[in-house]
């Protein structure tokens, strides 16, 4: 499809700030991706691109949509806020204190533990903590205890995301609440770890400590887009500042106001809106066609919202279509004679391409009433697949899990929390000292023996991994001590997704670090992201946005 006058006018503009405000499918993503090429195709390009957007997935996609351009290898850099980062610490994290890259705590159960050790120290927390263990019901004493903890987390988050500074913590809190901020960032750093929020606050207090980092960042990429700039928040709009301010004028930003979706994150379309517009005066573009939307299913959506007179200008027309069904049975036999129909027919005008299965997807509130749809789309031999929310690695099986906790030990030797987890799982005796030789002669059970071992073997550069993981595997597809055929499956199932993270990993870099493979596994920068084949089941909850055609 030719890109819109509009569009054109962005992609061909010259040099300078620009702030892109476009409305849902207008094409926001497709116009930073069609001037980069245009950036790369005329010349303009003499150093680094830098292109920021807000999951993984839209990373990739972005990758792919430039991966037809010659000559760019290494020239521009593609990832999330965190990425960046990440990438920022382990160049530079030296100078503000950090012996190496701190091992980043992923799972939000460990966040808790850690704040609930944070209260434990502190008196005036810990007497509240206890006293909510006063009803004879457990059930309630743990519901109130863990909505404190939430309260906890979320003023921790507040701090790091607001970035409020020392004096400004003593002004707005009280000296406890400082105290147990203190307590629970002194635990993180004894296990020689951080959160999700300390990789945008650390990253902002180098350029801020030194801005002479700040300038190099700056001056290596030469055009910085952010993408879905919408859902910038303090942190990631004051870190923006941090190194670019008073160095960078060719800063794109391209967003909707009307689609922020991290509001719990402290996100507002605000930095876009005013911030951006203030500190660095861009050009103003709008774009308003809507080429996602159908002007049909856009007339159908506004008259199930009370009230809505929204008037969007879409560009394709659609088809909008509710059919009765008698039941469940009849409702699944009509949807798979139409996908049968839709794919004879194969193309359609408000369709690019031909329209194939992974085109389709079927929505419901949620898994269960798919039963019927499932097993008549088995029966008429149409593909399918679920829609899982992609993310980082998280182990099924209780084998796999001991050796996540082994392998983030065998990385960081001060990680207690996850020492003391192992211990506890495997049932035995506490060693003090984190020490996988001594554990593993404490170790009577043959399985959790041989994944100790496997881990406290591999290779700092994870060299053997794949070796030792495929050898595991044939084990386990012949023990006879493995009786529950599900369990089993679990296991295989675990090892092959942490090797298809594994080689997602090394294709992307030639240094490999088991300790950095960790963290981008935490960051999920290791999620294979493929798309399979088939018609797309989904919940309406793990569908962000319109992500098919039909």
């Amino acid at each position: 499809m030719p890109l819109s006058e509009k569009q054109s006018e962005i992609v061909n503009a010259p040099d300078g700030n620009i702030l892109v405000k476009a409305s849902a499918g207008s094409g926001k993503t497709r116009v930073i991706t069609e001037r980069i090429k245009h950036l790369y195709s005329h010349n303009r390009v003499k150093r680094k691109i830098l292109a920021i957007t807000f999951t993984n997935k839209a990373a990739k996609e972005m990758e792919e949509r430039l991966g037809n351009i010659r000559e760019t290898e290494g020239r521009f850099f593609i990832n999330t806020f965190h990425g960046f980062c990440k990438y920022a610490l382990e160049n530079h994290g030296k100078m503000i204190g950090l012996s190496g890259m701190p091992h980043i705590f992923e799972e939000e159960a460990d966040r808790r533990k850690l704040i609930e050790e944070a209260i434990k120290k502190n008196p005036i927390f810990s007497d509240y903590y206890n006293k909510l263990n006063y009803t004879q019901n457990s059930e309630v004493n743990d519901k109130k205890r863990n909505n404190f903890l939430i309260k906890v987390s979320n003023f921790i988050s507040q701090v790091k995301r607001e970035i409020i500074s020392d004096t400004e913590i003593k002004e707005r809190t009280n000296e406890e609440q400082v105290l147990l901020y203190r307590t629970y960032q002194d635990i993180l750093n004894s296990q020689n770890a951080m959160d999700f929020d300390d990789l945008i606050l650390f990253a902002y207090n180098l350029f801020i400590e030194y801005p002479s980092v700040a300038s190099l960042y700056s001056r290596s990429f030469q055009y910085i887009f952010i993408d879905e700039a919408q859902d910038m928040n303090n942190a990631q709009y004051k870190l923006l500042l941090a190194f670019t301010k008073g160095f960078h004028n060719n800063i794109m930003l391209a967003g909707d106001p009307d689609q922020s979706i991290f509001g719990f994150n402290g996100s507002s379309a605000n930095f876009m809106n005013e911030k951006f517009i203030t500190d660095y005066k861009p050009k103003i573009f709008e774009l308003k066609d809507n080429y996602r939307s159908s002007k049909k299913v856009l007339e159908a959506a506004n008259k199930i919202i009370p009230g809505s007179n929204k008037i969007v200008n879409s560009a394709i027309e659609g088809i909008f279509k509710i059919q009765d069904a008698e039941n469940e049975a009849d409702e699944a036999d009509w949807v798979c004679n139409k996908i049968n129909e839709l794919i004879s027919v194969k193309e359609h005008d408000d369709i690019e391409g031909d329209i194939t299965y992974e085109k389709i997807a079927i929505l419901a509130r949620n898994r269960y009433v798919f039963n019927q749809l499932e097993e008549k789309l088995t029966r008429k031999e149409i593909p399918f697949y679920y829609k899982m929310s992609p993310g980082y690695l998280k182990f099924e099986s209780d084998i796999m899990k001991n050796f996540d906790m082994a392998f983030r030990v065998k990385l960081n030797n001060r990680d207690t929390l996850h020492w003391d987890s192992l211990i506890q799982s495997l049932k035995v005796n506490s060693i003090e000292t984190v020490d996988l030789n001594k554990l593993i002669k404490s170790v009577k059970n043959d399985l959790n023996k041989r994944i100790l071992k496997i881990v406290n073997n591999l290779s700092d550069d994870g060299a053997n991994l794949k070796n030792l993981l495929e050898n595991f595997k044939e084990y386990i597809k012949k023990s006879q001590n493995i009786v529950n055929d599900n369990e089993k499956k679990m296991i295989l199932d675990d090892i092959e997704q942490l090797l298809k993270h594994w080689r997602n990993y090394a294709k992307k870099t030639d240094n490999k670090s088991l300790g950095q493979f960790k963290n981008s596994i935490a960051l999920g920068q290791t999620d294979p992201l493929t798309q399979p084949k088939g018609i797309t089941l989904s919940t309406v909850h793990t569908m962000k946005g319109q992500e098919t055609d039909i």
